[in-house]
């Protein structure tokens, strides 16, 4: 007790214990005659007096310390030194291909889904400085993903095919052919998303989470999830491209021979009127399997009867698949909403060539957030969502029935015709015990005669 106590006298504030305050509490109380600390709010009166007009010594900082300040920054200093560091950034060469995202801004902003002049800029000034890298192909603008802190910005590239980088076990490597960064800012640094395993797509399909914002956070659910929420961002992210990422019927083909994707040589973007119809579009990646691999993975510890069954209930799917043979959505006709926005007047340019200025948006039913824009120029596709599918039915529970009442009492009597004889029962009221009282004494009086 007495070391606590030490202690307490001993702790300081602004450089001063507590023993040197009651000190001067003293001093000042034996100085003052007039003051009398009658209770403790007047103590405490002269106590904060003493604490606010105490001359506090701070002591001076050695030259070093001084020559080493640091000028105090406001938050927006930071801001405008980051931005500036983003839009000076130059590239000399850039190998890959870059998403014009300022020019398909434009397009976003006309259904609803831009973003302003300043924040489309930096994106843009982002693409080229993940793209300076000579192995990225291309580099796209892929999305946003809605978090509860902060949310994810993303960004889509791929590689070379001469670059081959290590997969997972179990993997195909057309899974992990899209890589990802995320940001929380745009003026932060990119973080690389990591492949993901075989078993991680095949649980991310049961699992139901709205991400927090933190890429190391473990992930809690049902059924187990084997990584961090940066491996089922990935997974989601992957599933989402995988579903919604479309392209122009005619823009690409694919080659049976070498089972690659490639681009028509002598390809015309189609006229508006046209793209706002489901055969005008084509899914441009693989179908994903309910396994979590593109190619089906025949496990060598199952039998083959087996192995036949599961290439029949989920087989592969046929590359640019038409969207217009997606299974529809509920009791739509499709998967798709097609929507047309602005002038659908139909002009003619000087070259007597169609001209039209309307924009065609093709938002999926299933993944809520996944959007393809297209005018009779260009086309790009984007998501704004949680990454979540729109296939949990809401739980609706029932009202519990009203309470009925409780029934009627039904009057009780003995036994007519009992087997046996049924042991004398205590009497329930008072008049009942005492007549059983005086009748037990009337029998004991009779004994005694």
């Amino acid at each position: 007790m007495e070391e606590q106590l030490q202690q307490i006298f001993n702790s300081k504030y602004k450089n001063k214990t507590l023993y040197n305050h009651f000190c001067e509490l003293y001093y000042q109380m034996q100085e003052n005659k007039y003051y009398n600390a009658q209770n403790l709010a007047v103590f405490e009166d002269l106590s904060n007096f003493i604490k606010e007009n105490r001359f506090n010594h701070i002591p001076l900082k050695s030259a070093d310390e001084v020559n080493n300040l640091k000028d105090n920054s406001f938050p927006w200093q930071e801001y405008c030194a980051k931005l500036m560091q983003l839009i000076q950034f130059k590239v000399k060469q850039v190998n890959g291909n870059i998403q014009n995202f300022l020019k398909l801004n434009t397009l976003l902003n006309i259904v609803g889904y831009g973003f302003n002049d300043e924040d489309a800029y930096i994106i843009q000034q982002c693409l080229k400085q993940i793209a300076k890298d000579p192995n990225i192909q291309s580099a796209r603008f892929w999305g946003k993903i809605l978090a509860q802190q902060k949310d994810y910005f993303v960004i889509e590239v791929t590689l070379n095919k001469q670059i081959k980088e290590p997969q997972p076990p179990d993997c195909d490597e057309k899974l992990n052919e899209y890589v990802h960064y995320v940001t929380q800012d745009l003026l932060d640094d990119w973080a690389l998303l990591p492949q993901i395993t075989r078993k991680q797509m095949e649980a991310s399909r049961y699992i139901t989470y709205v991400f927090s914002g933190n890429l190391n956070k473990n992930i809690i659910q049902y059924p187990y999830f084997e990584g961090k929420e940066k491996h089922l961002l990935k997974a989601q992210i992957l599933r989402i491209t995988h579903a919604n990422l479309l392209a122009p019927r005619g823009l690409y083909k694919y080659e049976d021979e070498t089972k690659t994707i490639g681009f028509e040589d002598e390809f015309k973007m189609p006229e508006s009127a046209e793209l706002a119809t489901m055969d005008a579009w084509v899914h441009l990646p693989a179908y994903i399997l309910k396994q979590g691999r593109i190619t089906f993975y025949e496990d060598p510890s199952l039998k083959e009867e087996e192995l036949n069954q599961m290439k029949e209930s989920d087989p592969e799917q046929e590359r640019l698949k038409s969207i217009k043979d997606d299974k529809p959505f509920e009791q739509n006709e499709g998967n798709w909403l097609i929507k047309v926005f602005g002038e659908t007047q139909q002009y003619t340019n000087q070259e007597e060539q169609a001209l039209s200025y309307q924009v065609v948006l093709l938002r999926n039913y299933l993944w809520p957030g996944a959007v393809t824009i297209s005018n009779s120029n260009e086309y790009l596709s984007v998501y704004f969502g949680y990454g979540l599918k729109n296939q949990q039915h809401s739980f609706n529970p029932l009202a519990p029935k009203d309470v009925q009442d409780d029934p009627e009492d039904i009057d009780e009597v003995p036994e007519p015709n009992p087997r046996e004889q049924p042991d004398e029962l205590e009497p329930d009221s008072d008049d009942e015990r005492r007549r059983e009282q005086e009748r037990r004494e009337a029998e004991l009086q009779q004994q005694q005669e």
